[in-house]
This record gives structure tokens, C-alpha cells and sequence, in this order.
């Protein structure tokens, strides 16, 4: 460790770790696993910002970080865990990958001595002056600890097990497990066998003197010391190419479709969002007369031509009969865009043996038109992972709508998954969701109701402003995906929606026009930051979701003259329309010159400067928020 000025040092109890995983013994931690190191820095260093007065808030404490290292470090292995000795010296590093292979048979000096050249007096005193220990204690240590696993199996007897671990015999494997365990073999295995050593253990310390050390280690908020990143502009691999996905936007019927398109179209304020789908959920013709029908077509028409994506959900129907008139007619109207328009259908169990000669007969019918099937039936009926995704693969469509919320989709994967995994967190299970559908089927996923709930619940946090996390989510998933989908608005204020009561923008709009600069582009991603190179240009995106202390990103590069960097801000203070005018505001009417005054100050913070190449460039990111910069390099 270099430039160190203070080391922490962190002791788990490891049945602590069995209670919440009982695979340990086929797995290990991984420390470069952890993308988020900043996060597990400030879960470790919690104490010393927070004081800590009881054994609950320190069993807390130590359940939150065994949950992080579970979640973010372990790796699964098909065999049991041996860790690897790392050390400078070659021939011992040799010497014990030797033992490792080799531990279930007779192993001595003499043995090893004469498999690598060497004297026995030389192996002891590489053992004992590099590590610390002779080479009996080594072997015979790495023994008893690989025989715990066997030894409670019901159907081994300890006899068995100390032959298999090549022990002269039971007395001498009792021995040396009462010497390295503190317990006899026998009551080892009873203990286990009658749930002793699965019982939550109470860990013991010296409550005064913990709680004093914390105390005189304890730094008043007012004085903490920010995050600091460091990167270096020069060093960076940009190998990942952020893709614009689809944005499905919710509509409840074709009336809204109108007025949708009188506040937004022709200003193109929603330009920004990447392959705006609309998604009209009502679309019943038979109740519109022919002026409104008139109008209805004129506006998907310009729709389709100025680019965006159009998806209609059709009602259920009986087999027997055929697509409603009016929508064939409408398909009929738009023929030359309909690589553009998509026919959603919700699975049923009625129609499940049918709907395959039903999706073959439109795709002969209408060769080019998309075709999208909500999928979320399948999730709740399937008994395990595996017909889950058959059933799935069976629909050879266009898309799979997730009509879920995440959170009630993560309770399904977990029971499909229980004989997988024994833990129910989120992510992970969306990821083995995604890696069992394959790449390929993983794309036409469409996620279509993201709450403000399951996004904290993906990234374990409590934050009350989510725009952070919505932002990480979106960069996060964007190879996973083939899109995301929100309501235009809802009354539901769980869900998350383009604009409020008042039409005004909610700061996923703002969000997405940050994003528009990254697509197709290739990036480098890092914790907290997001950068996309061009030939003229630099992009970042840098984000702190914590809640304190404020987050300093500088950044290092070899331009010779001064450049131009323009900035756009989403905090508290800016952007955030929900600080301006809050939900539960209480006043049913809102005069127009307010509200008219609200939406002209619902914008991130836009700032333009200079910057003198020689000077430090740094930036300084308050608690929940989101930087926008471009550098321009010309």
C-alpha cells in the first residue's frame, strides 16, 4: 500500500457468513469484483461518521457489509474453495499449488523434496521463515479444514473421513481437529446435525471499549472529508458502445394520443428520448366517429413519418375470429410504415396453444410489421427457470413486454431460481434471468413499469430522489435490454412518468437529454462516471447518489491550449420539478403565469467557461447529483 495514511482493519465472524450462505465451501471473494468501491468504503467507515451504541447496531453493521461482499465479491466454483497463496517467492508458490492437488494423498518433505530437487531442510525453511509455519502444520491444517464438509454428510462416518484425508487413523484425526476446531469430531457433527452451528451467533466483545474507540475515532458531519476520483484522460479504454435503446411511452388511449401530439410532436421535446415508442393501451375504433377517426389517422401518420415507433395493444379476443376491422383498416392506411408499428398481445392461457399459428399468420399477412407479446402470465404460472424460458423462446415475436413492476418480477425469479441460489437480491437475479434467455432473446425485453421502489431496491438504497439511480440503472442495463417503458403520466406517484399533473417535465426528460450525447459512441465506464470520446469532443456524465459528503472528480489530460466546457446540473436546486411544485401540493388550480413560470425554471443549471489548460480541472458534485460535461477538443 502506498501514500497510506490510515488502515482499517475489518474481522467478519465466518458463521455469520454461513447463516446467510450456506455455499461458502464451493466459493470464494473476489475484492476485484466490487465495482462500487466507494460504496463499500463508506459501508466499512460507517461507524466512525455514525455513532454506534448496541449490540443491534453492530450486528447491523456487519450483516450490511457480509450482504455487499455476497452480493458484489463472491464467485461460485464447481469444487470446494482452496485459496491460492500468493507470494513473491516462486518456488514456494510451486511448492504449495503442489499440496493443493495432491491433498487427498500421502504427502511428506521428503516427497515434495524429491518432486522439485530440493533438500527437506530447504522446504522447511522456506515454510517456515515465508510463512510462519512448518509444513506439517500447513498440510495437516488444510486437511482437517477440507474434512468439515464430509464429516456432517449423514452418510460418512468420521472413520471414513480420516482416510479420506489419508490421517493414520480416527485417533489421530480427532487429535488434530480438536486442536485446530477447539471440539471433538463427534461433537462437531452433533452440534450441526441438532442446528447449533446454524444459530445466529452472538458475538462478544467489550461494549465499552468498541463503543469508545468509535467514539474517539468519530468525525462530525460538518467536517468530513470529500470523496475524491481521479482519471486520467489519456489512460482510458473506451471498448463499451452505449446503444440507444427503445423508450416506450404509455398512453391509455387514442384521446391521449391527440393531445400527446399538440403539446409535443412539432417542438420536439421529446426528440432527445432514443426510439420513442408510443404505446397506446386502449385501442377500441369502434366507438370513434369519422371526423375523430380522421384525425386519429393524420396523426399516426405524421407520427410514423417523422420517425417514431408506434405499438398498439390489441384486446383479447377468440381465435375464431380475425383482427378488428378497424385495425385493419389502420394497418391498411400505413402499409409503407409498418416496420415502424407493432401489434401487442397480452398471453393468456386460452390462447397459449394457439398463439404460434396466430403470430405466423400475421407475420405471412403483414411481412414487415413488428409484433410484441406481454409476457407476464408466463412469469407468474411457470413452476421453475427452465420451462419459464422455454415458454418464452416458444413466442417468436418482436418483443416481451415485463408489465411487472421489478420488485414483484424479482419475488417470481426467486422462486423459479430457489433451487439455484438461496438469496433474492434484485439484480443478481435479473442478471440470471437475462444470462438463462441468452443474449439474443435478452435484447427484445422491455421493462414497462420502473418504480421509484424497485429502484432502490436494485441498488439497496433508501434515497428519496431517484433520479441518481435511475440514471445508473439505464447506463447499467443498457446492453441487457432491448428498452424501458413509462407512463406519459399516473396518478401513481410509485411509478415513474414523463410529466406531472401539470405537464410539467419530471428530470427523467432531462436525464435522457444528458444521455443523448453518449449513443453510439464508444465509452469508458467507471464508478460514478461515464465518458464518450468523439474527434472533436469529450463527454462525461459523472453522478453521486450518496447522500453525503459531496463527491470531487478531477480529472487529468495533456491538452496544451485552453478549452471551451459547457455543463448541465440536475440537484436539488435544478431540474428537479418535484423541488418546485411537490405532489402533495395541496392547491387544486394553479394559475397558468405560475405554472408557465415553472416550466421555464425546470431545467438543469447550463454553464459555459473557459478553462486555462494549466489550471486543475475538477468538479464537485453535491449529495443525489448528475453532471453533464462536454470538452471540446478542436
Amino acid at each position: 500500500m502506498l501514500n497510506v495514511q490510515d488502515v482499517v482493519e475489518l474481522k467478519l465472524p465466518l458463521p455469520l457468513f454461513y447463516e446467510k450462505d450456506s455455499n461458502l465451501s464451493n466459493s470464494y471473494f473476489d475484492f476485484n469484483r466490487i465495482h462500487f468501491l466507494e460504496q463499500f468504503r463508506n459501508l466499512v467507515l460507517q461507524p466512525i461518521h455514525q455513532s454506534i451504541s448496541d449490540e443491534i447496531a453492530v450486528t447491523n453493521y456487519i450483516s450490511n457489509i457480509i450482504d455487499f461482499l455476497i452480493r458484489e465479491a463472491k464467485v461460485m466454483l464447481p469444487t470446494y474453495y482452496i485459496p491460492p497463496l500468493h507470494t513473491k517467492h516462486p518456488l514456494l508458490q510451486n511448492l504449495t499449488d503442489y499440496i493443493h492437488e495432491n491433498i487427498h494423498t500421502k504427502i511428506h518433505t521428503k516427497q515434495v523434496a524429491e518432486t522439485f530437487f530440493i533438500s527437506q531442510s530447504y522446504i522447511s525453511i522456506l515454510f517456515s521463515n515465508v510463512l510462519n509455519m512448518n509444513f506439517k502444520y500447513y498440510t495437516s491444517s488444510l486437511r482437517i479444514a477440507l474434512s468439515l464438509f464430509d464429516l456432517v454428510q449423514e452418510h460418512k462416518s468420521i472413520y471414513d473421513v480420516a482416510m479420506k484425508y489419508q490421517f493414520t487413523n480416527v485417533s489421530t484425526y480427532s487429535k488434530h481437529f480438536k486442536n485446530y476446531i477447539h471440539i471433538p469430531p463427534k461433537k462437531y457433527v452433533r452440534d450441526f446435525r441438532d442446528g447449533c452451528l446454524s444459530m445466529t451467533t452472538q458475538i462478544k466483545f467489550d461494549r465499552a471499549q468498541f463503543i469508545d474507540y468509535f467514539n474517539s475515532n468519530q468525525i462530525a458531519p460538518q467536517h468530513m472529508s470529500n470523496e475524491q476520483q481521479i482519471i486520467n484522460l489519456s489512460t482510458l479504454s473506451f471498448d463499451t458502445v452505449f446503444e440507444p435503446s427503445f423508450t416506450f411511452i404509455k398512453l391509455n388511449n387514442l384521446n391521449d394520443l391527440l393531445l400527446f401530439s399538440e403539446k409535443h410532436i412539432d417542438n420536439r421535446s421529446l426528440s432527445h428520448f432514443p426510439k420513442v415508442n408510443i404505446n397506446i393501451l386502449n385501442t377500441n375504433l369502434n366507438h370513434l366517429n369519422s371526423l375523430k377517426s380522421q384525425q386519429i389517422l393524420s396523426v399516426v401518420q405524421h407520427l410514423l413519418m417523422n420517425g417514431y415507433y408506434l405499438t398498439f395493444k390489441i384486446p383479447d379476443f377468440t381465435l375464431s375470429q380475425t383482427i378488428a376491422i378497424p385495425i385493419k383498416n389502420l394497418l391498411t392506411e400505413i402499409k409503407h410504415h409498418l416496420d415502424h408499428v407493432t401489434l401487442q398481445f397480452d398471453f393468456t392461457t386460452h390462447l397459449s396453444n394457439h398463439l404460434p399459428m396466430m403470430i405466423t399468420t400475421l407475420k405471412q399477412n403483414y411481412p414487415m410489421l413488428k409484433i410484441g407479446i406481454i409476457i407476464d402470465n408466463i412469469l407468474k404460472n411457470s413452476n421453475d427457470i427452465l420451462e419459464m424460458i422455454e415458454s418464452i423462446k416458444t413466442l417468436n415475436v418482436d418483443f416481451y413486454y415485463i408489465n411487472f413492476d421489478l420488485s414483484r418480477f424479482n419475488k417470481l425469479l426467486t422462486h423459479v431460481l430457489s433451487q439455484s441460489i438461496h438469496q433474492s437480491n434484485l439484480k443478481q437475479n435479473i442478471d440470471l434471468f437475462c444470462e438463462h434467455l441468452g443474449p439474443m432473446y435478452a435484447k427484445k425485453l422491455i421493462l414497462n413499469h420502473i418504480t421509484h421502489t424497485a429502484l432502490k431496491e436494485y441498488f439497496n438504497r433508501s434515497n428519496q430522489d431517484t433520479h441518481v439511480l435511475l440514471t445508473q440503472f439505464l447506463i447499467e442495463t443498457n446492453t441487457l435490454f432491448g428498452g424501458v417503458g413509462y407512463a406519459y403520466y399516473s396518478d401513481n406517484t410509485n411509478c415513474l412518468m414523463l410529466v406531472n399533473q401539470y405537464s410539467s417535465y419530471m428530470p427523467i426528460v432531462h436525464i435522457y437529454h444528458f444521455l443523448e450525447s453518449f449513443y453510439n459512441c464508444k465509452c469508458a465506464l467507471m464508478p460514478n462516471v461515464v465518458i464518450a470520446k468523439t474527434n472533436t469532443q469529450y463527454h462525461l456524465m459523472l453522478l453521486n447518489e450518496q447522500t453525503t459528503p459531496s463527491l470531487i472528480i478531477r480529472i487529468h489530460h495533456n491538452f496544451i491550449k485552453s478549452f471551451p466546457i459547457f455543463s448541465r446540473l440536475i440537484n436539488k436546486e435544478h431540474g428537479m420539478v418535484t423541488q418546485l411544485m411537490p405532489s402533495d401540493l395541496a392547491h387544486s388550480y394553479i394559475a397558468k403565469n405560475i405554472l408557465s413560470a415553472i416550466d421555464n425554471a425546470n431545467y438543469p443549471l447550463s454553464k459555459l467557461e473557459m478553462h486555462y489548460f494549466k489550471d486543475p480541472l475538477q468538479f464537485t458534485l453535491s449529495s443525489h447529483s448528475i453532471l453533464y460535461v462536454m470538452i471540446s477538443i478542436n
